[in-house]
């Protein structure tokens, strides 16, 4: 698709697809906006009568600055769904249907792509939020459609922060720093949610994809965590197993082969023998706490609150015991659970680059180390975004190095 911001005849941006034909509903949005210099809010409002709070959607004059950012942030996201879309098995997600997608998808442009993938900073994300926030409500308040609540998650405000800095925050965790995240945990669950990110490269809601039984996903029976433990029993001298996670659970809908080292599937099998509860959940990983989510399957922001909860105490230990921690690397406030899925991937890309004996700064989208490194992450190699992407590793890669150096020297 194309946006063009037309100022001789519509006097607005209008949205074309492939066959140059306008995507109706997002351009009758931006000729609301701009001839009637008007945005949709919806706000809270206490009931006199009740004292009760009600929701409502409210007609809020905008100018002129205003109604051209909503109308370029709108065609953004339309660009990188029509893009997402592309690499997604699911049949009702395209650019035509994207007024009857659920807020997951706004979500994740926001939360994923802005923040993590493109290091948007915080008024770019601000932006973003307010211009999807209004075309949605004003699909709502006008067409009847269901109200979708597009937020920035809270665990990325300190990062679009850090975005905003002349100098980024580092988000590379060296091999050293993650196994202290990882020590620092409370329980064999908590431990292994972190390593999945860490070791194997899932997102945080990608650890709901593990399962006990062998189960049918992708046209085929996959194996699950038993099947693998009784590989692992049969085959002692055998050192990494193979999982497939499943489209539904991966982003984009790319399923993918996650290769689970020995220790780690140890690590799954002494969790299943000693602390999953005993519960009917097909999830692998199930929540123990002692309310009403025990027994069921973690949630999918799981891996990101706990990441939050082991960052914080480990920030503690070190500023409190600095000299028994010298030799580790920095710890910003603003790292999240995406970057031990970041450095998993810089690892892989940087030791790629190391066996084919190339420079880093010399990849290209069109590299067998980058297609490897975007098949491990379940990555589309065909992506508009495919060179932010690379660029962002090559960073990585020479942040990687720079925190190895100043370990060696102190």
């Amino acid at each position: 698709m194309q946006r063009i911001n037309d100022k001789t005849h519509n006097r607005h941006w209008i949205y074309l697809d492939d066959n140059d034909v306008p995507v109706l509903l997002p351009c009758l949005y931006n000729r609301y906006t701009t001839l009637n210099g008007l945005s949709v809010v919806h706000e809270k409002v206490k009931n006199p009568e009740t004292d009760q709070f009600d929701f409502q959607f409210k007609e809020i004059e905008i100018g002129e600055d205003a109604q051209y950012v909503r109308g370029e942030k709108v065609g953004v996201f339309l660009e990188w769904l029509e893009d997402y879309s592309k690499g997604s098995d699911h049949p009702l997600l395209t650019l035509d249907n994207h007024t009857a997608l659920p807020a997951e998808y706004m979500n994740t442009f926001i939360n994923e792509h802005l923040v993590h993938t493109i290091e948007a900073s915080e008024v770019v994300v601000n932006r973003a939020v307010m211009s999807l926030q209004s075309y949605y409500n004003w699909l709502s308040c006008f067409f009847d459609m269901p109200y979708k609540k597009i937020f920035l998650y809270s665990e990325n405000r300190e990062l679009v922060r850090s975005n905003s800095k002349s100098k980024l925050i580092i988000k590379y965790l060296l091999p050293a720093t993650r196994q202290l995240l990882y020590a620092n945990t409370n329980s064999l669950l908590e431990e292994i949610v972190l390593r999945n990110g860490g070791e194997l490269g899932c997102r945080t809601q990608e650890n709901q994809g593990f399962y006990l039984q062998d189960f049918k996903a992708d046209g085929s029976t996959q194996k699950g965590l038993l099947s693998l433990f009784k590989e692992m029993a049969d085959n002692p001298d055998k050192e990494e197993f193979e999982y497939h996670l499943a489209s539904f659970h991966a982003k984009y809908g790319s399923k993918r082969k996650l290769y689970i080292e020995r220790a780690h599937l140890n690590l799954m099998k002494r969790y299943y023998e000693q602390e999953r509860p005993k519960t009917d959940s097909i999830q692998f990983l199930v929540s123990s706490s002692p309310n009403d989510t025990f027994g069921t399957g973690i949630g999918k922001q799981y891996g990101t609150q706990l990441f939050s909860r082991v960052l914080k105490k480990v920030r503690k230990l070190i500023q409190e015991n600095p000299e028994a921690y010298a030799g580790y690397q920095e710890l910003d406030k603003a790292l999240s659970y995406h970057h031990l899925r970041h450095s998993f991937g810089t690892d892989i890309f940087y030791e790629a680059c190391q066996k084919a004996k190339k420079s880093y700064e010399s990849i290209t989208t069109e590299s067998a180390v980058y297609i490897e490194t975007a098949r491990r992450l379940g990555h589309k190699v065909d992506s508009r975004y495919s060179n932010q992407t690379t660029k962002v590793y090559i960073h990585a890669c020479g942040q990687r190095e720079q925190l190895l150096k100043e370990v060696v020297h102190g």
